[in-house]
């Protein structure tokens, strides 16, 4: 119905983000990833819009593949509220380019909309979601082998817009 709801589970996209960027330094083959429906702003801090990964049971779903030839070993650390990820193999010289996120278009969030609720005192009003722009962006992922491209996968992302939405004390 147009919101944000708790529910079990939060901070599940923060893992598959982050294996999705660490897939990505290694140069690996990423085979399915989706973003979110809305731009989410602590994905975006140091590298912009386009390279979150979202899931969710059954799905989406975040899934890569090692096509390296050799085993490769997945490390995960978490502290506190830190999750860091470690892959290790044995190197077939690939290197990995990713490119700065290329924003093709950007929707403004759209007017706040206000709903009545019989749960606050009258005259109260609550935020209960903040705004969002949407957009449409794209990341260049190239594999390289002895300086040459071997494989390049775009990743485009389209990003619902969002506007803040208020309750309103009826009672």
């Amino acid at each position: 119905n147009n919101r944000t709801v708790l529910e079990d589970g939060g901070g599940l996209c923060q893992v598959s983000t982050t294996l999705f960027r660490t897939v990505l330094n290694a140069g690996l083959t990423v085979t399915e990833r989706v973003n979110h429906a809305y731009r989410v702003g602590y994905y975006e801090v140091g590298v912009g819009p386009g390279l979150d990964a979202t899931i969710y049971d059954p799905a989406p779903d975040f899934k890569w593949k090692n096509d390296t030839g050799h085993t490769v070993y997945v490390e995960s650390h978490i502290v506190g509220t830190k999750i860091t990820f470690e892959l290790y193999g044995t190197s077939d010289g690939r290197t990995a380019q990713i490119s700065a996120p290329n924003i093709i278009s950007e929707t403004p969030p759209g007017d706040p909309i206000y709903s009545n609720t019989d749960t606050l005192p009258k005259g109260t009003t609550k935020q209960v979601e903040h705004p969002h722009p949407g957009a449409v962006t794209a990341v260049t992922y190239t594999v390289m082998h002895d300086g040459q491209p071997v494989r390049t996968q775009t990743f485009k992302s389209t990003y619902r817009p969002w506007p803040a939405q208020f309750l309103v004390g009826t009672s």
